[in-house]
């Protein structure tokens, strides 16, 4: 169990606090806006920034120990890689502390063709898969990733996540995620942490999460639009067809876009705040100008950003 309680020191210019549990072989996705303080908090854990409160991990105070003692796998955003090592070089440096077979570690992250070629020559994608590589094949009970997913294109996007969650759980390891991805967020986090100014805004599982923020400030950063009486609608959690726990919305069709999953409607409520609602090509394309009537889950959330 990772049980993390920290803010920053008195009088230090930084903005920090963060107060959660994650249970072993679990990962924690830590969202929210550039700024907002996801890789802030993830030096703080690795020892990298100085911090008050608690750290611990399985009964051990991680605060007392150094960061270059702390048995943390890490991914930072530049990387950390030595420019004139190969991959073979970089895995080979884990020594005992790597986990699996040289060759099958080279191969499942799609280097073993590149094994001997500095680290300089490779692509930016290329090296992103070493420096995760780097952090997986390890027996670290805790991994720190500050947006490993972010120069890789959709299909190394899954294969890397994938491996990511192989790891967890062979070596029974927890993670925190740091990403602005949402869709990284709903399919690898078991938890998801919501950071704005450096402040925890919420936590919890992600489903349930995502589905029910838990405040106003919560609700924005999940892409959520509020709208008068404290209602809160969801783009993708949009409808045609009224339904037992759904509430109707008519607003004003601004523009209409087809997209993959059918029509992308933007919308203009009564009392004017714009929403957007993402529905199946059910029925013909929505004009502009149409005053169209559609269906959310009944979600409001008072006055002072707590949810009802």
């Amino acid at each position: 169990m990772l049980c993390v309680d920290l803010r920053a020191p008195s009088g230090a210019p930084l903005r920090l606090d963060a107060d959660f549990t994650l249970p072993q072989g679990q990962l924690l996705a830590l969202h929210g806006p550039s700024g907002a303080g996801k890789t802030t908090l993830l030096r703080a854990v690795a020892g990298l920034l100085a911090a008050e409160g608690t750290l611990e991990l399985d009964g051990e105070d991680y605060r007392r120990l150094p960061a270059w003692q702390r048995p943390i796998g890490w991914v930072p955003q530049r990387q950390g890689l030595i420019p004139h090592w190969t991959p073979e070089q970089h895995l080979a440096a884990l020594g005992p502390g790597l986990a699996v077979d040289l060759d099958a570690a080279l191969e499942r992250l799609g280097l073993l063709h590149l094994r001997r070629r500095p680290v300089r020559q490779l692509s930016f994608g290329e090296r992103q898969r070493l420096a995760l590589g780097r952090a997986v094949f390890t027996h670290r009970p805790l991994l720190l990733l500050d947006e490993p997913f972010s120069a890789l294109d959709a299909r190394a996007r899954l294969d890397m996540g994938d491996l990511l969650r192989e790891r967890l759980t062979t070596e029974h390891a927890s993670a925190l995620l740091a990403t602005h991805d949402l869709h990284e967020v709903q399919r690898l986090g078991d938890r998801i942490c919501l950071i704005a100014d450096g402040r925890m805004v919420a936590e919890g599982p992600t489903e349930a999460t995502m589905r029910r923020p838990p405040n106003r400030r919560a609700a924005d950063l999940l892409g959520y639009h509020l709208l008068r009486g404290g209602f809160a609608v969801h783009p993708a959690q949009a409808s045609w067809q009224g339904a037992p726990g759904l509430i109707e919305v008519r607003g004003l069709v601004t523009r209409a876009l087809p997209q993959d999953f059918g029509w992308r409607v933007e919308l203009r409520a009564d009392d004017g705040r714009p929403f957007t609602a993402d529905l199946r090509q059910e029925r013909p394309l929505p004009a502009v100008g149409e005053r169209l009537p559609v269906y959310f889950p009944d979600l409001r959330l008072d006055q002072s950003g707590e949810g009802e």
